[in-house]
């Protein structure tokens, strides 16, 4: 009896040391992006203002029509545009359209603005509003009055102090359903459609804005823009129709 007690008084074994293994997962995000075309755009939500006309400005008074209730078709409608003597007549547009995107690229995104053509005797200068290379959470509101020069023949105008940039022709559009954009943020009334009338970017055009400015993937950021229509006396009459390209390109 007392070698069996003598035994169980014996002292436990210390705990070993915990031993690791482990498994590395690796993977890769994709870059995703979205954009939300809205034209006679309202400032205060970035919804489109589809039950009231624009505002045009004339660079001579008489010679641009007034603008129009767009609906919802992402269409911008001079109307009829009398060209002066000489040089240029310019319609400017207020508000025109507000691009906005949704990306979690970490790089950022780009936005090119381009024309499909530029018929003979014409020319589009595109102002954008806000900070130079910024996105919003709204698009900012034209500050043009008055009646804005035209396009020189050779450089657009300085318009409230926001210099004007001519948009260059990269070739014909393939036709999609309709114009606009696919992605609708929520409570903003915009133009969308799955498969719209656009050119196909390969290089050149306009950089509207290239960079992060707080893109997360889930909230849209915004850009808004003038633009102005330019047409002198060699431009042929009768109704004429162009397509203006957002292409949003992450990086």
């Amino acid at each position: 009896m007392l070698g069996i007690a003598t035994g169980l008084a014996a002292p436990c074994m210390a705990a070993g040391a915990p031993v690791y293994g482990s498994a590395q997962l690796k993977y890769t995000v994709n870059a995703t992006a979205a954009v939300s075309i809205a034209v006679n755009y309202d400032p205060t939500t970035g919804s489109i203002k589809n039950a009231v006309a624009g505002s045009i400005l004339p660079s001579a008074a008489g010679n641009c029509s007034a603008a129009v209730a767009e609906g919802v078709n992402a269409t911008l409608t001079f109307g009829g545009i009398t060209p002066p003597g000489a040089g240029y007549t310019g319609c400017y547009y207020q508000n025109a359209v507000s691009v906005g995107v949704q990306s979690n690229d970490s790089l950022g995104v780009k936005i090119m603005e381009y024309l499909d053509v530029a018929p003979a005797g014409t020319a589009v200068c595109v102002f954008p509003l806000g900070a130079a290379n910024t996105l919003a959470a709204l698009p900012t509101a034209s500050g043009a009055s008055g009646n804005p020069a035209a396009y020189t023949g050779a450089t657009c105008p300085t318009v409230n102090s926001i210099a004007g940039n001519l948009l260059a022709a990269l070739g014909a559009a393939t036709a999609g359903t309709g114009f606009g954009a696919a992605g609708a943020p929520a409570g903003v009334t915009t133009n969308v459609t799955a498969t719209p009338t656009a050119t196909t970017y390969t290089a050149g055009g306009y950089s509207l804005y290239s960079g992060t400015t707080g893109l997360s993937g889930v909230a849209f950021k915004y850009v808004g823009e003038d633009l102005q229509m330019n047409v002198n006396g060699t431009a042929a009459s009768g109704a004429a129709t162009s397509v203006v390209t957002f292409a949003v390109i992450p990086q």
